[in-house]
């Protein structure tokens, strides 16, 4: 179950797997040991999700990523690993940094998970409404946004609803969303393109 990849400076293919797993393909063959496994809750839509690299990656070989954890109460949280120097293909033991933690996954659908760093550095990420269709104009909730933090999960303090919101809900950036599951950014403009999932009808791309 590949749930996202991302692209490393060098090359090498990185791999979420649902259960927990960051792969690695390197030279066009999977590496037999994972980059590093997480502990995940893995029922329904929940797991690893999302990955994505420091801009500054060749020089502090930071790697983040988006996941369920296994333990009461169950939520997303992004968090941050440093590759290992002697063995780059693997993480360093213990260096998991958690960077934003205790979003939503109340149901286990709808999790969103794609994080990318923008053209301005911040670090987004991409919440689902956890199957509440309530919670996406809400900004009482991180669910059915993307967030906009800075990468040691600061909130930058000119989002746009940093002033009438408190908490993790400073990171709201957009609002609206169902599950955007996965979204890019394009290279030269920074324009972000979310594709939110439909249900019965229709699939969006948000711009």
């Amino acid at each position: 179950n590949p749930t996202a990849m991302g692209i490393a400076p060098d090359g090498r293919v990185f791999v979420a797997e649902q259960a927990g797993r960051l792969r690695v393909v390197k030279n066009g063959t999977l590496l037999p040991t994972p980059f590093l496994t997480v502990s995940v809750s893995s029922n329904n839509e929940r797991g690893l999700l999302g990955v994505t690299f420091d801009p500054n990656f060749a020089a502090n070989r930071f790697v983040y990523v988006y996941y369920t954890t296994a333990s009461s109460p169950i939520v997303n949280r992004v968090s941050r690993f440093t590759a290992s120097a002697a063995n780059p293909d693997v993480a360093e033991p213990g260096s998991e940094v958690v960077v934003f933690d205790n979003i939503p996954s109340n149901s286990g659908w709808h999790n969103g998970g794609a994080i990318h760093f923008g053209a301005d550095g911040r670090l987004y990420v991409a919440v689902g409404e956890g199957h509440s269709g309530s919670n996406a104009q809400s900004l009482d909730t991180v669910s059915g946004k993307l967030l906009r933090i800075n990468a040691d999960g600061s909130v930058p303090s000119d989002n746009p609803f940093y002033s009438v919101t408190s908490g993790n809900n400073r990171a709201i950036w957009a609002l609206g969303l169902r599950n955007p599951f996965t979204f890019d950014i394009q290279p030269g403009t920074g324009r972000i393109f979310v594709n939110d999932v439909g249900e019965n009808a229709w699939e969006e791309i948000n711009e």
